[in-house]
């Protein structure tokens, strides 16, 4: 990439939507990633468990998304 390229994109910043999805993905990526090590580290989970393991660190998400809706 050479230096123009770099120039042209100084001072630009990427639209909210863009901004949006793309924290939207990481958040849904991380919470997917935990809770499949909390599945991974029970010895022998039932059904109960292994959605009580995905949801734990869900509603975690959903409680820090309502804190800062309730803030703005």
């Amino acid at each position: 990439m050479g230096s123009s390229d770099s120039r042209r994109w100084a001072g630009r910043k990427a639209p909210p939507e863009v901004t949006g999805v793309m924290g939207g993905s990481a958040a849904l990526l991380a919470i997917v990633a935990s809770g499949s090590g909390i599945a991974a580290l029970l010895p022998d989970p039932n059904a109960w468990q292994f959605a009580a393991a995905y949801l734990a660190p869900a509603s975690v998400a959903f409680l820090i998304y309502w804190w800062v809706a309730q803030r703005l």
